[in-house]
């Protein structure tokens, strides 16, 4: 078995004349906790959605688990253990708490006993268990944020993009700017490299500026 779960090979992405995603090769180990950053504009969005399946990529391939999934639909990617959240919180706002992670659970099974079972457990791990019963419409929007991981975890994700939670754990930060990896390492020394500087804050920032 692989030690990589994870992997894209030369991925671009175009729209028109716009290069979103640039010759992007990453890879994720097993077991690793890798972060994506990047300034505004830097292809974030667009590296997960084709990783998703949302989008097809323009060139290149993505490798899940030993298995080119770079033609796989999003359902089947999620079936494998693809998971995503989304930066724009996108619950079901007519169904309950409890429906919306349900909907999620369905992925790994149809018995809808096991689903609802699933769903409590991972509400209760999101603290969201007291909402259960509650129209999705009516959350805080930290709520909503939180409703949004259950969903994503409820599917039993390999692979995972909740930025807000993993960033202080990451083994390993990955700076995307412009389309392309600018750089990647341990976060500690990634967030000190004057490239990481100057694509945040502009050239005035940059070490010895």
């Amino acid at each position: 078995m692989s030690e990589t779960l994870l992997e894209t090979r030369g991925v671009w992405q175009r729209f028109g004349g716009l290069v979103a995603n640039s010759d992007v090769s990453i890879k994720v180990g097993r077991g690793e906790i890798v972060g994506l950053i990047g300034p505004n504009g830097a292809g974030k969005s667009t590296l997960f959605n084709l990783i998703a399946g949302v989008l097809p990529p323009t060139q290149g391939s993505i490798i899940f688990d030993g298995e080119d999934v770079t033609k796989l639909p999003a359902t089947a990617r999620c079936a494998r253990g693809i998971g995503r959240t989304f930066q724009v919180v996108k619950s079901f706002e007519s169904m309950t708490v409890i429906d919306n992670v349900i909907v999620g659970a369905l992925i790994r099974t149809t018995v809808m006993r096991e689903a609802r079972r699933k769903a409590h457990e991972v509400l209760k791990f999101c603290g969201l268990d007291a909402r259960a019963d509650v129209l999705a419409s009516q959350l805080i929007p930290s709520e909503k944020r939180r409703l949004e991981v259950a969903r994503a975890l409820a599917t039993e994700p390999k692979v995972e993009h909740v930025m807000e939670i993993v960033m202080p754990l990451v083994d390993r930060a990955i700076v995307l700017d412009l389309g392309k990896v600018l750089t990647e390492g341990k976060p500690a020394d990634v967030v000190r490299d004057p490239k990481v500087i100057t694509a945040y804050l502009g050239d005035r920032h940059a070490v010895g500026a």
